[in-house]
Formats: C-alpha cells, sequence, structure tokens
C-alpha cells in the first residue's frame, strides 16, 4: 500500500497513492457509464464484524433529550428483549422530567410479562467511577419487584491486548427487539439529558442529584438526605466490599422503597466508601454532594447519537450477543445470535464498524455456541475499523471534512516522549510548568501508571493527524484553485479540573497534536506552505521540510495561513445566577466525521489511540450513505455537486445547534449562508469571525477560561502567552483562590465589568485558543498508553501501512 506521508521518490511526484487509475466503461454506443468507485468508501478488512446493508431507516438525534425521549418510548413498546451497553450506565439518570432510567426499565416489564432485559455497563477501574455496581443492584432488583427473573447485569471486564487495567468497553448502544438499534456517542448517564439552548441552570428541568452534573468544579451543593440512597444496602455490599466492612448491615427492604420511591444514587469519589470529592462546612466527608445551583453552572452536553431501523439494527444485536457471551461466568443467560435481518425499511446503506482487540475477539468466539463456531473463521487479530472507515473518508475528501470529537490526541511527530521534556523537542530539557509542578508534588499516580505499563514512553501514532494534512498538502501543492477546508469542533479541555494531573497531560497532548508538536496538524500544513514556496522558488530540496523533523524552514509561515484550511472551535455558554455572572464550556463528547456532505460516521470512537488502533478500548461507530442523492454548490464555486440527504441534513441540524439558531439563545443568523455552503471560503470565514469575536468577549469578561495570552497590566501589552491556568501568578506561584477548581472561587463573583457585554455573542462557538500553554511543559508523566497505542519497537510514522497488506486487494483497504 502506498505510504500515507509525501517523501521524495524517484519519481519526484507528491501523492502517487492518490491518483487514481479507472478504466472507461462505455456502451456500444461509446457512451460512459457513470462509475461509483470513488465513492467506495466502506472498510474491507479481511474478516469485517459487518458488511455494508442497504434498507435502513435512520433518525439523528442531536440533543439528549430528543434521544431519551424516543428510548423511552420504544422501551415501553418493546414486545421481547432490549440489550444496553454502554461505558457508564447509571440507574438514575434521567431520560424525561423526573423520569429515571429505573422507572422506565420497570414500567416496561410490569407491562409486558414476556418482555426480557439485558444491560452490560462497563465493570469500572479505580479511581474512575461510574456506578456499575450500584446500576447492577438496582437494576437487578426489578426482578423482586416484577414478581420473575426478567433483567440480567453483567459487567463487561477490558479485554485489551495489554495494560488491561487502562482500557474500557466503551461501546454505547441499546437494541430493541434485534431490530431496532440506537448507536452513537450517549451513555444512558448523568448530564446527558440537555437541548438545543445548552442551559447552565444546574436545577433547570428539576434535575436532581448527581443529574446536576459538572466534572469541571466542585461540587458546593447539597441533596435533601431523604432524596438520596444507597444501592449497596441491598446486598450489604459496598463495591463488592461488605458494607464498612461487615460493621453495618444491609437494609434491603427501607433501600428499596426508597428506589421505587423516588430516590437518588449517592455520591462515591474515588472508590472510597462514603467519601466524596466535596465536603461539609465542617471538613467532614460528603456523600450528598451535588452543584450549588445559586451559583455553580451545569455542564451541557453536545452529542450525537443514532437510531437505526432495518438490517443493520441485526448487527449491532450480534455485537451485544457476542460481548454478552463473552464475559462468561454461571448466573449469566447465555444468548443466541439474532436471527437473519430485519426487512428493508429505509434508504440509507450502513456499515457497522468496530474497534476490538485481538483478546476480545477470541473471548467472543469462545463464548458461542460450538455450531456458531463452526460457521465462522475463528478470530485472526484485532479489528481496527473505524480508523480505517476514517482514512477512506479523509482521502477520498473533495470539499470539506466536519469533525465533532471528545479528544484529537494524534502523531505529532514524535517517537518517545520523557516527563522530563517537551513532546515538540525530546532532545532539549524544559521543567514543568508553575501549576504542573505544583500538582505533581500532590500525589503519586502519574508514578504507578508508568509502573504498569510495558512502554510508558510512546508518543501517540494514530495516522488521523498525518491525513488530514497530507489532504490540505494535496489542495497546496496542487497549484491549482480548490476549496478544500477542515472544520474541527472539540472540548477546551478534557472533563475534570484543571488541576487533575490526568487532564492537564491530555491538554498537553492535545496541543502537542493540534499545535505545538513538529509534525503537529497545523505544523504540517505550513511544511506545505512552506514546500510549495520552496519548490515554486525552485529550491531543489524542498520535499525535505515534509519529512525531516530537523527541517524547521516551515517556522517563517505565519500559523495564521493555516486558517485558510483548518479551523478549530470550542463551545461555550454563559448566564447569570443571581448577581453573578458565570460560563462553562458546552463539552463535546461526539465521535463524528462528515465528509462532503456524502458520508457520515457517528459512534463511541474518539481521536486517539486507545479508540482507533483496535488493541484498546471496545468501539462501535456507523458509516451511513444515503441513497437519496441531491445536487448542491456546497463551495461557492458556481458548480453543483452531488451530496446525500442525511449526511446533509445530520451538518445542518447540529451546525444550526451551534450558531445558537435552534434553539434561538442568541442565534447567529448571519452564518445562514455557511449551513448551506460549507466549504465556500467566504462562509468559513465567516465561522472565524463569529468565533473569533466571541472568544474576545469571553476572555475580557472571564479571566480564567483557556485563553492564548495571560493576563495583562497594560490594554497596550498583549502579555505572555496564557499558562494552562490562565490566572496562574509566576512570582506568587498560586492562582490566588481565581481558578473554578478552587473551592475559594466559589465564594464570590469572578468576572469582570466587561461581562456587561456578553450579550453581544452570537450562538456558541468560540475559536480555539492555539496560543494557550506555549511554550509550557504540561506533560506530568503518566503513562502515554493511556492516551497512546504501545508497541515494543518505535514504529514510523505510517505505523499503519505497516499492518496493511502490500497490496490494496479493496478500494477500501484490507489488512493482513
Amino acid at each position: 500500500m502506498a505510504d500515507v506521508v509525501a517523501r521524495e521518490n524517484p519519481t519526484g511526484k507528491l501523492f502517487d497513492d492518490d491518483i487514481l487509475s479507472l478504466k472507461q466503461i462505455v456502451d456500444h454506443a461509446g457512451t460512459p457509464y457513470k462509475a461509483f468507485a470513488t465513492e467506495n468508501v466502506w472498510v474491507g478488512v479481511g474478516q469485517p464484524f459487518s458488511q455494508p446493508r442497504t434498507g435502513n431507516a435512520l433518525k439523528a438525534f442531536t440533543t439528549g433529550k430528543a434521544y431519551f425521549s424516543d428510548l423511552a418510548s420504544a422501551i415501553q413498546a418493546a414486545a421481547h428483549v432490549i440489550y444496553i451497553a454502554g461505558w457508564q450506565v447509571n440507574w438514575d439518570a434521567e431520560l424525561e422530567q423526573g423520569v429515571r432510567l429505573f422507572d422506565v426499565l420497570l414500567k416496561a416489564v410490569k407491562a409486558n410479562a414476556q418482555l426480557k432485559v439485558y444491560v452490560m455497563p462497563w465493570m469500572h477501574s479505580p479511581p474512575v467511577q461510574t456506578y456499575d455496581n450500584q446500576t447492577k443492584s438496582v437494576l437487578e432488583a426489578i426482578n423482586e419487584i416484577a414478581g420473575r427473573t426478567c433483567v440480567w447485569v453483567t459487567l463487561a471486564a477490558s479485554l485489551a491486548d495489554d495494560d488491561r487495567s487502562f482500557f474500557s468497553h466503551h461501546q454505547k448502544l441499546i437494541v430493541i427487539d434485534e431490530k431496532t438499534a440506537y448507536i452513537g456517542g450517549m451513555d444512558l448517564a448523568y448530564g446527558r439529558f440537555d437541548d438545543a439552548t445548552y442551559d447552565l441552570k444546574a436545577d433547570a428541568e428539576n434535575r436532581q442529584a448527581m443529574n446536576r452534573y459538572n466534572g469541571c468544579i466542585p461540587h458546593l451543593g447539597h441533596v435533601p438526605k431523604d432524596n438520596l440512597v444507597d444501592p449497596d444496602l441491598l446486598t450489604g455490599m459496598v463495591d463488592n466490599r461488605p458494607t464498612l466492612w461487615g460493621l453495618v448491615p444491609s437494609n434491603h427492604s427501607d433501600t428499596l422503597k426508597k428506589i421505587e420511591g423516588g430516590g437518588y444514587q449517592i455520591a462515591y469519589g474515588d472508590e472510597t466508601p462514603y467519601v466524596s470529592a466535596t465536603t461539609h462546612p465542617t471538613g467532614l466527608p460528603s456523600n450528598d454532594g451535588t452543584l450549588d445551583a445559586s451559583r455553580q453552572p451545569r455542564m451541557p452536553w453536545q452529542d450525537v447519537h443514532f437510531r437505526i431501523d432495518g438490517p443493520s439494527a441485526n448487527d449491532v444485536a450480534r455485537n451485544f450477543v457476542v460481548r454478552w457471551n463473552s464475559e462468561g461466568g454461571g448466573k449469566r443467560a447465555h444468548l443466541n445470535l439474532p436471527p437473519e435481518p430485519a426487512p428493508l425499511t429505509g434508504g440509507c446503506k450502513v456499515q457497522m464498524l468496530r474497534s476490538a482487540p485481538a483478546a476480545m475477539r477470541q473471548a467472543e468466539f469462545n463464548g458461542s455456541s460450538s455450531a456458531d463456531q463452526k460457521s465462522q473463521p475463528a478470530p485472526d487479530g484485532k479489528q481496527c475499523e473505524i480508523a480505517l472507515a476514517m482514512r477512506n473518508l479523509i482521502t477520498k475528501a473533495t470539499s470539506f471534512i466536519y469533525i465533532e470529537n471528545q479528544f484529537f490526541v494524534s502523531g505529532f511527530g514524535t517517537e518517545h516522549t520523557d516527563p522530563n521534556t517537551t513532546a515538540a523537542n525530546v532532545t532539549s530539557q524544559q521543567p514543568l510548568s508553575g501549576p504542573a509542578d505544583q500538582v505533581k508534588k500532590q500525589g503519586f499516580g502519574e508514578w504507578a501508571t508508568r509502573q504498569s505499563s510495558d512502554h510508558p514512553e510512546e508518543a501517540p501514532k494514530n495516522f488521523i493527524c498525518e491525513l488530514l494534512g497530507h489532504r490540505i498538502g494535496r489542495t497546496i501543492m496542487s497549484g491549482v484553485k480548490e476549496h478544500f477546508h477542515v472544520i474541527i469542533t472539540l472540548p477546551v479541555h478534557p472533563e475534570g479540573m484543571l488541576n487533575n494531573a490526568s487532564v492537564m497531560t491530555q491538554v498537553h497532548w492535545t496541543m502537542q497534536s493540534l499545535v505545538f508538536g513538529s509534525f503537529s496538524l497545523l505544523n504540517r500544513v505550513r511544511r506545505f506552505l512552506k514546500a510549495k514556496e520552496l519548490r515554486d522558488g525552485k529550491v531543489q530540496d524542498w520535499s525535505k521540510v515534509l519529512s525531516d523533523p530537523r527541517d524547521t524552514r516551515y517556522e517563517d509561515v505565519d500559523i495564521e495561513k493555516c486558517r485558510k484550511y483548518v479551523t478549530l472551535l470550542n463551545l461555550r455558554n454563559w448566564t447569570k445566577l443571581g448577581e453573578r455572572y458565570v460560563t462553562e464550556q458546552i463539552y463535546v463528547h461526539t465521535k463524528m466525521m462528515i465528509v462532503d456532505d456524502l458520508f457520515a460516521l457517528v459512534g463511541s470512537a474518539n481521536i486517539n489511540d486507545r479508540s482507533l488502533l483496535g488493541s484498546r478500548d471496545s468501539e462501535i461507530a456507523v458509516l451511513v450513505a444515503d441513497s437519496a442523492m441531491e445536487k448542491h454548490n456546497i463551495d461557492g464555486s458556481g458548480h453543483v455537486k452531488v451530496t446525500r440527504k442525511f449526511a446533509r441534513n445530520l451538518r445542518q441540524e447540529v451546525w444550526k445547534k451551534l450558531f445558537g439558531i435552534t434553539g434561538n439563545v442568541r442565534p447567529a443568523h448571519q452564518l445562514m449562508g455557511a449551513i448551506d455552503q460549507p466549504a465556500n471560503p467566504a462562509n468559513w470565514r465567516a465561522i472565524q469571525k463569529v468565533a473569533d469575536a466571541n472568544q474576545k468577549l469571553y476572555e475580557a469578561a472571564f479571566a480564567f477560561i483557556p485563553r492564548n495570552r495571560g493576563l495583562s497590566a497594560s490594554p497596550d501589552d498583549q502579555g505572555d502567552f496564557a499558562s494552562i491556568w490562565p490566572t496562574w501568578n509566576p512570582a506568587a506561584k498560586s492562582t490566588e483562590g481565581k481558578m473554578p477548581f478552587d473551592d475559594a472561587f466559589w465564594a464570590k463573583p469572578q468576572h469582570e465589568q466587561a461581562a456587561t457585554n456578553l450579550s453581544q455573542l452570537n450562538g456558541f462557538i468560540v475559536s480555539l485558543p492555539i496560543e494557550w500553554t506555549k511554550g509550557e511543559n504540561n506533560n506530568l508523566g503518566f503513562a502515554t498508553s493511556l492516551v497512546a497505542d504501545n508497541y515494543q519497537v518505535p514504529r514510523p510514522a505510517n505505523a499503519y501501512e505497516q499492518e496493511a497488506s502490500a497490496s490494496d486487494k479493496s478500494q477500501s483497504g484490507e489488512l493482513s
């Protein structure tokens, strides 16, 4: 397979892998047949979990409220069986106002004596707490209430190929009667019950307990004790340990009554029973912690989920069954593979894709019946189908790519990392930033991860950053006027407090991948811009700048020139609580790629090695192409291009939401042109203009948010680049209580006079601050296998291609 990195070659050509050779097929009269080969984005892996299936009806949900409402109705209408899987499944997650998941399932099994429910959350690993054991106890208690065994819960352990304790069962899916499937990025968990207004008021919609959710700040409010319940008292266990080591007996009857009466889960913290991250004024541990709605904002949620009715729902069901059976154990019910796919119901072609470690695939095979084992070949290794689908989509894109993802950690040109060096330049020592140094002194968690990993210093390797840079490079080097643009929407930082060592480290890798790394996304674009300049100037070694990490000539290129090809966005909202102005990021949890308004890829996989390389987290996604084709002038060139209705409508619906139009919150009506023509340069420039203006307004109002420049004493002085803690005072070595992760921050309002200008905002988009943390080393030394794949030997930048066969046996690529 051709190398996906532009390099010097004997022919002197770039992008040999992008030259398509198609024989023109004509009829007897010489009229050419229409060719579809360039649209073959389906994954042709050696042992694909599923094939593309036609005849599916799809519905996209762009808010949690819409998804949960449809799901609740489908659960009530279920005739035979319900499958539920998720990274996090909370029994008291609100699916409607005041209606918990427990309530919806209990009502369904009471109404239908034939209904069976199978639930498979991830078996969480400390210090992450997803309340999986508590969900198991409560949902299995439905059997007692219903008077029959109708609910089974199995906790899915990690089946990664190595460093197993680091990784998770990450699929998010529900199947009704093996003919309707829900799949995407939304877990049945706290915080997802949201709409297009991204409301920050924690007590709106009568949210209770941990449904008042914000993982980025301390929870300083309290829930009335009468509303709380400890599910461990159903069994006398605390996360599989005797209640207070046997000192407190179970209280089954009263606990079950409290659950039926509308109680909510008590808060735990970091696996310690009855201890949470919040404290009472007395300093005693608290398990009634929630947001103080009078002064603290909730964190809104941005995500996308699909409903599939038709043949591909059968593939999602089959995935659940083999996962369930792989868990083993005498108490679980062995499920049979579903029958043949449902009849055709719509016009969408869908391929269900997986990331699945070899160990997981083998466990699935071992858990299958002897008849099923005979009907299929034994697994031959891991599956990384989602990454391959992304590769196909990126390389075949002609006009634009829209990415919405929770993470962007990808190969940025470094083979090894070390906690005492910058990832951008591993040859020079650089001390930790002031904030990182403070946090490092407070714990040893990062040290422990390094001791638990075989390859703690391997850098991220996945090829998404490389492929995006390469595709943009084709446009730059072509020498012809071509409208092509990439828009990426991300969280401004991963969920969690900015004084959390893991969050700080992930910010470090994200900024290396996007901006600072020698082969970051933006620096790859700068390298191509420099290469074209050198080539046009007849400089003989012009191609060296594309591949040699020691060649720094690209640094002459103003990084602003990258904005012609790449737009980087975050999302944010604000409100007023009493006399206090507050703001919070809108948390982008989506895992979506839309290309040319033709194809949509949505699922559970993040852009990092955990999700994409197949040997770590289990993932699931669907690639969709609608048969309903339309023609639109999407780039403003005057030439119409073929689009597909489903992908185009999905992108338009999401953008209307982000631009504030759907929720009618400071709607950016000036961006309606972008909704119609996403690849038109005038329109992506308009998006950038709105996002830039919004970012400046937020920075003027709130000193503590991630920003390009630090606080300045003079209006004429831009100051230095902002630290990871923007209010960090190097002289005082403190934030002086000015960051939201400090309890003291919430004692009084933390905004400037400029807050009165927030009414000038348009929509929710803000520009990602590309200079934030510039010059800082925030690599706290966690084993990079948490965010990167690890191999025994270093791999070149095109590592994926070494796993591919020497020749493309199909147009979508095939692993050996």
